[in-house]
């Protein structure tokens, strides 16, 4: 026994040892990326050693040109061969180590993963499940701008930092690739298996169909109160989904309200802060006189001054620039996959967020912003991480460009007048249209934002908005709501008050809200904990436009609408028969 198990084991190390780390399968990427990769290297290493020792440099220059150089070279010619032998060295191996990383670095797709490979000595293997994938970004740093060259980065739900990252192919590879994978996590892949697993249309699409893509919403499967229509499938419903959603524009950034945006924004203030403090500092100084003592007390300001002043002012250029570079060229755009979002001055990036795979949505608007009725959208998804650029879904815009963004990315509020609340909960205040606020025996802690710190519910969203100088309004759709909390503090238990917390994937915003009265957080906690559930069963799907999970949606859907004439003890509720918190009788809450 133990002589077989070793002859055994002997047999399988060979094949072990003998397995290849690439095989025909795998996919190089385009033989310029290392030198995207490293050009900052390549250009910074030359002017590093010219700027260290710039004196020797000239006076380098100086002795060829005087002809001294040649004189040394004839006389002695071995240290300047066996200094040109190294710089040529140092050059080989730095292009040796490019050719080791281009032909080391790898990627390969699957039907359920895209996976990449790199590493010379140290070796390294990255993969993404497709359908998990939260979103796509298209990245053209300044070199793989001028090289043709666009780099894929694809966010996942599990983990903080980005799945996996393509570095770097021709633009129009990475474009062809990002929507074939944006396609297949969708589950819009339009392979022979698929076809025919689903059924195919004779003759293409006819009359009806393209009846039936015109009726069809794909953003109406993630609503589970929207109405059903019959769903086309296999390659047909591939066809007739992008015939009946062309790309077309949402939104998009001029350069002078982006500028405007940016000097009425934080920056601003930094600089006015540093200018006072200048202005302060020259007022003292000229206020003392031209006594004797006054030339030392000057000398103390600017010594005091300058080392505080000039790394601010650097500090206020750059939050200048970051806003401005983040927010260049802006256009958002609704493609057949999602939003494409697409920025930058330098360095430009194109993503492609799926409506389905945001988990919140927040609507900022700042004190400065509020004369020219400006608003910025952020949002969460899962992924991305706290503080990213990417989570800004528009920079800067008006209340019209912000409703359109929202209405591409957010569900229908499903009440009578979605407008009216919507814009209720951006600039009102009060209990008007359902919305709470802090009671008054808690005013002595929230006297000035009280009448706008409240909350409300619709069928698919829960809405908290916020903030009397900067206001925010906050909308998370039930589905999304992985639990709540509720916190209350001694003082708060004295005046019958409480936080509520929603938690989600780590993101630019937190979805809180303070000092809401006790009774009525109760209520949404219970509200929401089965709420939540039933809405999670209809929307929460990996892949958001496979045809048989709009069948079994569907299927449910109707079972759900037959529920109140035909009791069911097999299948959930409706998801819309619950009364919203503010639709509830205060006897029954």
């Amino acid at each position: 026994m133990n002589e077989q198990a070793t002859e055994d084991h002997a047999t399988e190390k060979p094949k072990r040892t003998s397995e290849r780390w690439f095989d025909a399968t795998w996919t190089k990427v385009h033989p310029l990326s290392p030198v995207v990769r490293g050009g900052l290297a390549v250009v910074a290493i030359p002017g590093l050693l010219l700027s260290y020792n710039w004196q020797s440099w000239m006076d380098a220059w100086e002795a060829f040109r005087s002809g001294e150089i040649q004189r040394n070279v004839e006389s002695n010619p071995m240290p300047f061969l066996l200094g040109a032998g190294g710089v040529l060295l140092v050059v080989a191996l730095i292009f040796a180590g490019f050719a080791l990383s281009w032909w080391f670095t790898r990627y390969k797709i699957t039907a359920e993963h895209v996976m990449v490979k790199s590493g010379i000595f140290v070796r390294q293997h990255r993969q993404a499940r497709i359908d998990r994938v939260q979103a796509v970004d298209l990245r053209q740093p300044l070199l793989a701008r001028l090289t043709g060259l666009a780099e894929l980065k694809f966010e996942v739900a599990e983990g903080d930092g980005t799945a996996a990252t393509l570095a770097f192919l021709k633009r129009s590879q990475a474009e062809e690739l990002r929507s074939e994978i944006m396609d297949r996590a969708a589950g819009r892949s339009e392979s022979p298996a698929e076809v025919e697993g689903f059924g195919e249309v004779p003759g293409g699409a006819g009359p009806d169909d393209a009846e039936a893509a015109h009726r069809y919403d794909p953003y109406a499967a993630h609503d589970p109160y929207a109405q059903i229509h019959p769903t086309p499938t296999g390659r047909a419903a591939a066809g007739l989904h992008r015939a009946a959603h062309q790309d077309r524009l949402i939104a998009k950034v001029p350069t002078g309200r982006l500028i405007g945006s940016v000097l009425s924004g934080w920056g601003t203030i930094f600089v006015l802060v540093i200018v006072v403090m200048a202005v302060v500092a020259v007022g003292i100084g000229l206020a003392v006189g031209s006594d004797g003592g006054s030339v030392s007390i000057w000398a103390v300001l600017t010594g005091a001054a300058l080392p505080a002043v000039i790394p601010m002012g650097i500090a206020a250029i750059t939050i200048y620039y970051q806003q401005f570079s983040s927010g260049f060229g802006f256009t958002s755009t609704a493609t057949s996959s999602g939003l494409r979002v697409r920025y930058g001055l330098l360095e430009t990036t194109n993503q492609t967020i799926p409506p389905g795979r945001v988990q919140a949505l927040q609507i900022q608007q700042p004190v400065l912003w509020r004369p020219f009725r400006w608003f910025k959208i952020v949002v969460t998804v899962a992924g991305y991480g706290i503080g990213e650029k990417r989570s800004v879904l528009l920079p800067v815009g008006r209340l019209d460009d912000v409703m359109v963004t929202a209405a591409e990315m957010f569900p229908d509020l499903q009440v009578e007048n979605p407008e009216e609340v919507f814009t209720a909960g951006l600039t009102g205040s009060g209990t008007k249209l359902g919305y709470t606020e802090v009671p008054r025996r808690a005013r002595f802690f929230d006297p000035i934002v009280r009448r706008r710190r409240g909350f409300r519910t619709t069928p698919t969203a829960l809405m908290f908005r916020d903030g009397r100088a900067s206001r925010q309004l906050t909308m998370v759709p039930h589905e999304r709501i992985q639990s709540l909390s509720l916190t209350q503090g001694p003082l708060q238990r004295r005046r019958a008050i409480a936080d509520i917390f929603i938690h989600s994937p780590a993101g630019p915003f937190a979805a809180k809200l303070k000092n809401q009265d006790l009774d009525a957080v109760k209520d949404l906690f219970e509200y929401e904990s089965d709420h939540a559930a039933q809405a999670r069963r209809y929307s929460d799907r990996n892949q958001w436009m496979r045809a048989e999970e709009l069948r079994e949606f569907e299927r449910k859907a109707a079972e759900a609408l037959a529920a109140p004439e035909e009791p069911s003890t097999t299948g959930p509720a409706h998801p819309a028969a619950p009364l919203t918190y503010q639709e509830q009788d205060p006897r029954d809450r």
